[in-house]
């Protein structure tokens, strides 16, 4: 009959501390690279991206070697082309493909136009080496420095 009362007060502080480390690890977690996307304007002059983008607003006037030349991009560091290689592949695929090039302006200027199919045709043949169908990112490093 003694022992009825002996287990009441034994559990009233175990949950005190479970919460103190838990956010700090989550808040790491938030600046890998795979979700924070650099932004074009951090390589790029906005100016010079606009007026790249400006130059080529009629169908089928887009020349990638041009357009490199325009928004500042050929005179950039090979790493810094890598850079810009990884906003425009959307899908972190390692490859810029076919659908992803229709959108490559409007990467870099959102209200840009998309390009035509010839266009997209032209830039695939112009930087797609080995004929798979896809820019691999060391194929656009050799466009954009060529």
């Amino acid at each position: 009959m003694g022992h009825t009362h002996t287990l009441s007060l034994s559990h009233t502080h175990t949950h005190t501390h479970t919460h103190t480390h838990t956010h700090t690890e989550e808040k790491n977690n938030a600046f890998s690279p795979t979700v924070v996307k650099m932004s074009l304007t951090s390589i790029l002059s906005a100016d010079a991206i606009e007026n790249a983008v400006k130059d080529c607003q009629a169908p089928d006037s887009f020349c990638y070697k041009k357009f490199f030349q325009l928004c500042g991009l050929s005179q950039k560091s090979p790493q810094e082309v890598k850079d810009v290689f990884c906003i425009i592949d959307e899908d972190n695929s390692g490859f810029i493909e076919e659908a992803e090039l229709k959108f490559f302006l409007q990467r870099f200027f959102p209200g840009a136009r998309t390009l035509t199919e010839k266009e997209i045709k032209s830039l695939l043949t112009a930087a797609d080496d080995d004929s798979d169908g896809r820019i691999g990112v060391d194929e656009f490093q050799t466009m954009v420095l060529s």
